[in-house]
């Protein structure tokens, strides 16, 4: 392969990057009443996936404070997204869930992500099994060398 392509590739990589980021990045409902931000939806998704949850456990699993994660729980709290008890095990953690308005958004977060599945899918079934893991080995390669 040329230079010329490479810097191609490379270029049109950042270009799908940027695209993406705006069509991801962009606050939603979720069917619900407040628009979500990226980070609170992906809260919300981590809470939904991982129930009896704690603040420490989402700062370590997703390397981010503490501080921060008990800013994001107590915002979405206010708004009826989640909602904290007590470990009956260990009286000084609280565990947090979500409430029934917090599962909307959850499972609504889950359709946008099989919509994406979808679309994906629609390009890629253009591709041979052996391009398509050519891709994948590409997408993995650039992830661990800005990871």
């Amino acid at each position: 392969m040329n230079c010329t392509l490479y810097k191609k590739i490379s270029r049109k990589l950042l270009d799908v990057i940027s695209a993406f980021r705006n069509y991801d990045g962009k606050a939603r409902y979720f069917q619900t009443d407040y628009k979500l931000s990226f980070s609170d939806i992906h809260l919300i998704e981590f809470i939904g996936n991982n129930n009896n949850t704690y603040v420490s456990q989402i700062a370590n699993e997703n390397k981010i404070t503490k501080g921060a994660v008990s800013q994001s729980v107590k915002k979405l709290e206010e708004k009826g997204y989640l909602y904290k008890t007590i470990d009956v095990d260990n009286k000084s953690r609280e565990f947090i869930r979500l409430t029934d308005k917090g599962n909307i958004a959850y499972k609504d977060h889950k359709n946008y992500h099989k919509k994406i599945d979808s679309e994906v899918s629609s390009i890629l079934k253009d591709f041979s099994i052996e391009e398509q893991r050519g891709i994948l080995l590409f997408l993995k390669r650039i992830e661990k060398k800005w990871d």
